[in-house]
């Protein structure tokens, strides 16, 4: 495996931003239709397949592969310890299988070593020569260790990134390092008395700086994907909502209109706490595929869920046997749209999804009405 830092990216020569044509990404993203990479759980690779013409009665729906698609972004989200990373490892081990570069970038949580080795070891055929310390040996990692070191890399990369013969690039996690640079706008609202800016201008830009720096990281990762012809796995962290949504709902951290945009492939992974799981402490995992194709999906619909298990070499999917939700199937533009009116431009910076206090259903007598209670 080959580690690299980001020792050396201020002395290469600085280069300008190079416009990238609508007809060179639709070219691009033509040429990578026909190659996906499996996620190791064959009933969640054709969940994600786009339908096609040959999805008919009698037609050949294996005329396409299943799976991750190449030239495109996929975004995996879901909360602590549902299995995004264990996602991301066995759709690496997918493409390492396969004599394919893997570009691995860590945030914060350094990289399995010992359970992509078993994965590696489970997923080779008793009559391959290939062992897992060989395959490895494909895999190109990197540590970012703050949101400068990462947007570095990705909008201005050495002469060498990526690799011409790299298949993937995973980022767990692509929103590990934002909280600490944009904190949520009341406590932006509390700094800036004490920093003495008064000029709106000034104000209001330092308001919607994480939604622009959102949006440049979401454009270049849509033109990475397609100029090099390479799956990008995003792990995206969550957070909870009742703002403008019908019930708690969790929600990427990232998100917003371009980062939308930019997003080809969203699942969403949890828990559903099964009365037959009772004393499992590994339980069922549930992935549903949010947005297939660039179109946002209606939720909980049965055959976009996909159950499986996570073991310690790799993912195992499960029959279905009964739904893991009850509720109704919702159409997204409804339940984004709930509660929601129209503002002026002015007021929202490149998202509608900006934090808030409202955002958690706090208000300011919520602390009185807790002490009341005890």
């Amino acid at each position: 495996m080959d580690k690299h830092d980001f020792l050396g990216l201020s002395t290469q020569e600085p280069r300008h931003v190079v416009s990238f044509p609508a007809s060179q990404s639709l070219h691009a993203s033509n040429a990578s239709v026909n190659s996906a990479i499996s996620t190791g759980i064959p009933h969640l690779d054709e969940a994600i397949r786009p339908p096609s013409p040959e999805d008919v009665p009698g037609g050949n729906r294996d005329a396409e592969p299943n799976g991750i698609p190449c030239g495109h972004v996929t975004e995996i989200f879901g909360p602590p310890g549902a299995g995004k990373t264990s996602l991301a490892l066995s759709t690496a081990t997918s493409a390492l299988r396969n004599g394919n570069k893997v570009i691995w970038i860590d945030t914060g949580s350094p990289l399995p070593k010992v359970r992509l080795a078993n994965m590696l070891k489970k997923s080779l055929d008793t009559t391959s020569f290939d062992t897992p310390e060989e395959l490895v040996k494909n895999l190109i990692y990197f540590h970012a260790k703050s949101l400068p070191h990462l947007l570095a890399l990705l909008v201005r990369p050495p002469k060498s990134f990526p690799p011409d013969d790299a298949r993937l690039l995973i980022i767990d996690s692509i929103s590990a390092l934002f909280p600490s640079y944009f904190p949520n706008p009341s406590e932006l609202k509390s700094r800036l008395p004490q920093s003495g800016i008064t000029d709106k201008a000034q104000i209001q830009w330092l308001m919607n700086r994480k939604w622009n720096v959102t949006s440049d990281l979401g454009n270049q990762l849509v033109k990475l994907a397609a100029t090099h012809r390479i799956a990008v796995l995003l792990v995206n962290q969550t957070h909870t909502r009742i703002k403008g949504q019908p019930h708690a709902t969790l929600c990427p951290v990232l998100a917003g209109g371009t980062w939308e945009t930019s997003v080809y492939t969203r699942i969403v992974i949890f828990r559903d706490f099964l009365p037959e799981d009772e004393g499992d402490p590994g339980g069922v995992r549930f992935a549903e595929v949010m947005k297939r194709a660039g179109k946002t999906l209606s939720l909980r619909l049965d055959e976009n869920i996909v159950p499986f298990r996570i073991e310690k070499d790799g993912l195992r999917g499960l029959h279905k046997t009964s739904p893991p939700i009850i509720l109704p199937p919702v159409p997204a533009e409804t339940a984004l749209s709930a509660n929601q009116r129209k503002r002026k431009v002015g007021e929202i910076a490149d998202s509608q999804d900006e934090d808030s206090d409202e955002e958690y259903g706090w208000l300011e007598d919520d602390d009185a009405g807790l002490s009341d209670e005890g």
